[in-house]
């Protein structure tokens, strides 16, 4: 089951998935930015700064605040290692990204940026 979600804000907090696996990526490229973050403590460092760089604007930051239940100072950050977890450890599939490029997100999205 999928949720059409419509607060582009929301959305936002996926767009590390373009700064981990590149802008439209690939199957192959997707599988491969994964397992560089399985291998590399700093790949993951890199990805999670380049994430809670990219997710700075107002909306941004309310909208995950929102979704995560948390302060809009600690946001980004969370929303970032929990997406780059999600990567490394195979919970996020290249499927899911298919989906939000296409703007849906679906439930297993939503509690994966809650943590749960």
């Amino acid at each position: 089951m999928e949720i059409a979600m419509k607060p582009y804000a929301a959305i936002a907090l996926f767009t590390a998935l373009s700064i981990i696996a590149g802008c439209a990526p690939s199957q192959e490229r997707f599988l491969a930015a994964r397992e560089v973050l399985r291998g590399s403590e700093k790949a993951r460092q890199y990805a999670l700064s380049a994430c809670v760089k990219k997710l700075s604007s107002a909306k941004d930051l309310k909208a995950g605040a929102i979704l995560m239940d948390t302060s809009e100072k600690r946001a980004p950050r969370l929303a970032c290692s929990r997406i780059v977890e999600a990567i490394r450890s195979r919970r996020l599939q290249y499927s899911d990204l298919v989906k939000l490029e296409q703007g849906r997100i679906t439930p297993e999205m939503v509690k994966m940026i809650q943590g749960r």
